[in-house]
């Protein structure tokens, strides 16, 4: 009788075991959120309309337990973060999409010529003397901004000027790495410069820029080797890659859905 105790106590055990075991497992690996769940969250999340958007990625994160779901519309591009437990919105970015036509949907006070003549002025070079890596309009803690990127022969330089009054609210220079008093330094004459880099990744991709959508296009220089940073999109598609400045040989590549 006694054993019968032992051997029912042992089985209850075991089966309140294996019952947390399976509510565990449910959990910290089973999302209780679907795919298409998500998607609407971020969407209502958002505001947008979903014949609006262009989804370009949704994955799982299974350390994090959340969904990364990345899209964009005619003006601006999201990046989401969704608890698949609970569905919750744990993190959420939107920034104006680069090589948009910004005037069409909104009144601006400031055209990217005259925010590339502020940045200039700021500096105390003229367009002769440096190369425009970036020129957009963007979001910073609440306020619509030009940002400004650019480089000369000794420095590169990340300026953000408010569009509405003007004024330069945020201003990096830094020195090249390579810059040293030495005769094997690379200068900036040597590079292939922006234009050609964007041709190349569109011809090893197969695409016209009239296709893609561009999100970065810009210069690095660490280590004695200078390279263009280059990401793009296309359809459901994002393409990054990474260029020596001097010769455009393709060192990087990497294509994500």
């Amino acid at each position: 009788m006694k054993k019968w105790k032992v051997y029912s106590i042992i089985i209850t055990v075991l089966l309140v075991l294996v019952i947390i075991g399976v509510l565990i497992y449910a959990f910290v690996f089973r999302e209780t959120v679907t795919e298409t769940e998500a998607k609407n969250i971020a969407m209502e999340y958002a505001n947008v309309v979903e014949d609006n958007i262009t989804v370009l990625s949704i994955k799982k994160d299974h350390e994090d337990r959340k969904y990364e779901i990345k899209f964009y519309d005619d003006l601006y591009e999201y990046e989401m973060e969704i608890n698949y437990h609970t569905g919750e919105v744990v993190n959420f970015e939107k920034d104006i999409r680069d090589n948009v036509n910004i005037q069409d949907n909104q009144t601006v006070s400031m055209t990217e010529e005259e925010a590339k003549t502020i940045a200039l002025q700021r500096v105390g070079k003229s367009s002769d003397e440096v190369t425009f890596t970036r020129v957009r309009m963007d979001r910073e803690n609440g306020i619509t901004v030009y940002e400004v990127d650019f480089y000369d022969t000794e420095k590169e330089y990340e300026i953000s000027i408010d569009i509405d009054t003007k004024e330069i609210i945020n201003y990096q220079e830094d020195y090249f790495h390579t810059h040293h008093n030495n005769s094997n330094t690379t200068t900036t004459n040597d590079y292939i410069g922006v234009e050609r880099a964007k041709e190349i990744v569109l011809n090893h991709a197969g695409l016209n820029s009239n296709d893609v959508t561009f999100h970065k296009v810009e210069l690095d220089v660490d280590y004695s080797i200078a390279t263009y940073e280059i990401e793009f999109y296309y359809q459901y598609f994002e393409y990054e890659y990474e260029l020596n400045a001097t010769t455009g040989e393709i060192l990087k590549y990497q294509r994500d859905r």
